[in-house]
């Protein structure tokens, strides 16, 4: 029988342990470092969505001009007359009837986009529920966009405004903001009008306000909200400035709800 030689087993065994504790050595820090690098990736990844989602499409500025009658700018002004005709089309289809109002509007796309935000945004059949959701997803898909430098103040009629949305971005000023939600209100059967309105700069600014129905009076909704109270009630503001930064548009108020 042919004699083993122990000492020759012993080196090999140790060689192949320690081959074995140094690629396990190599193999755990180059998990570690993929780890570390996925996570700091991840990291950063969250890190600039919530950078960019703290940037606002709506910045603070001020488009009212005193003096100067706002340039009305309707659907035909802002669409092709072949896209005008797929939207006729597709109103008919849907047995929607046509806009009523030159610019702030009800039926016709309004009723179209109302329908579809509030089955959106599952609200229940309280009409102050329904405005406030609106309002407050408009505005968070609200992209801001001075008029033209025509030295005019051009108001965009609802449908105008909702032909011209892109990839579910609104888009316009202060005015268009302030009638598309009047138009909104309307819809669902409140009363609306828009309200221009100067600071102390002279500074101008266009807001909607929609009046309290009295079976509303209590509503929690109402708690905290801007509002103003005339003769015909409390109206609450649709305003996307809040708190000081609205009512410091108190001069030379005008009020538009016949428009």
């Amino acid at each position: 029988m042919k004699k083993i030689n122990n000492s020759k087993i012993y080196k090999n065994i140790c060689s192949i342990g320690l081959l074995i504790v140094v690629s396990t050595l190599i193999l755990t820090q180059s998990c570690q470092s993929n780890s570390k690098s996925g996570k700091a990736k991840l990291i950063a990844t969250v890190m600039a969505k919530k950078e960019a989602n703290k940037k606002s499409t709506i910045p603070t500025p001020e488009t009212i001009k005193k003096d100067v009658d706002p340039e009305v700018v309707e659907i035909d002004d802002v669409v092709t007359p072949k896209e005008k005709n797929k939207i006729k089309n597709e109103l008919i289809n849907n047995k929607i009837p046509p806009a009523q109002g030159k610019l702030i509007q009800v039926e016709g796309l309004v009723l179209r986009e109302v329908n579809k935000l509030t089955i959106d945004l599952k609200t229940s059949s309280s009409q102050l529920e329904q405005i406030f959701a609106m309002n407050d997803y408009v505005y968070s898909k609200w992209h801001y966009v001075f008029d033209p430098s025509l030295n005019k103040d051009t108001w965009r009629s609802a449908e105008a405004t909702i032909s011209l949305k892109y990839k579910g971005i609104y888009s316009g000023d202060c005015d268009d903001f302030a009638i598309l939600m009047a138009s909104f209100a309307r819809q669902i059967g409140l009363e609306a009008r828009i309200v221009a309105a100067f600071d102390d700069n002279g500074n101008g600014h266009a807001f909607s306000e929609i009046l309290v129905p009295e079976n509303d009076f209590s509503n929690p909704l109402l708690n905290s909200k801007d509002y103003r109270v005339d003769d015909q009630g409390k109206w609450i503001s649709l305003d996307w400035f809040k708190g000081k930064s609205h009512y410091k548009y108190k001069n030379n108020l005008k009020i538009f709800d016949d428009i």
